[in-house]
């Protein structure tokens, strides 16, 4: 103890400044794996193998998978739930065309508005319109609400659906695959990332098809109020 309370040992020296100076960094980098490298070792993580592939997908190739994938969603939907599933369409049906009939409405509005006339009286005249307006939008944020609630009720029981799926799958396998450590990651990679992005996905289909329709809707709006225009 005492050698650590009175100082250093005896015959101790401590290091003195560095006298010669660092060499400066290399210009340029070897290109290409070096003796020691690890790189080439390593492999790319399980949870980003089809990132790469999702993101060099051309704006074709998602046209072309995505009635396919829409179509085995809507199977697992009706499979899963039935009634909740015909809610989730009778809905979004429904919103749709309370967004056409209150863009007709809305029209109807502007053109009391905007009539001839003193404006406490085209103000007056336009009220019934406004009405009509303000129903369409309360109708179609029920509907709204009645989608998000039939789609909590229904993507459950999908996810449910595709790890009963999965498990059975996983469950049928002969022995030398369970040795197969490419089958243990595909496998991991479709229990960790797939089942996250099904839940994902019914979301995303849900709100597909409402722009889908909405922009129908206006489509067939704009043909009603000006029939005159050529296609």
């Amino acid at each position: 103890m005492s050698e650590y309370a009175d100082g250093p040992a005896s015959g101790s020296t401590v290091p003195g400044p560095r006298a010669a100076s660092l060499a400066p960094p290399p210009r340029a980098l070897p290109v290409g794996s070096q003796d020691g490298d690890m790189a080439e070792e390593m492999e790319e993580a399980y949870w980003s193998v089809h990132d790469g592939a999702a993101a060099r997908a051309t704006v074709r190739q998602v046209l072309v998978r995505l009635p396919r994938i829409t179509a085995r969603i809507g199977r697992l939907a009706w499979r899963a739930d039935r009634r909740a599933t015909a809610a989730v369409v009778a809905c979004q049906l429904g919103s749709a065309a309370m967004s056409a009939f209150g863009l007709i409405a809305s029209v109807a509005v502007l053109r009391e508005l905007f009539a001839q006339g003193p404006t406490p009286d085209r103000v007056r005249a336009a009220v019934p319109q406004i009405l009509l307006v303000v129903g369409f939008i309360a109708g179609r944020a029920l509907l709204e609400a009645a989608v998000a609630v039939a789609q909590a009720r229904v993507t459950p029981k999908i996810r449910t659906a595709l790890e009963t799926e999965f498990f059975h799958l996983t469950a049928h396998v002969r022995l030398e695959a369970v040795e197969d450590a490419d089958w243990h990651d595909e496998v991991y990679r479709a229990n960790d990332r797939g089942l996250f992005y099904a839940r994902q996905i019914v979301g995303q289909v849900v709100s597909l098809a409402s722009s889908v329709l909405g922009l129908a809707g206006t489509v067939g709006v704009l043909g009603v109020l000006h029939p005159e225009v050529d296609a």
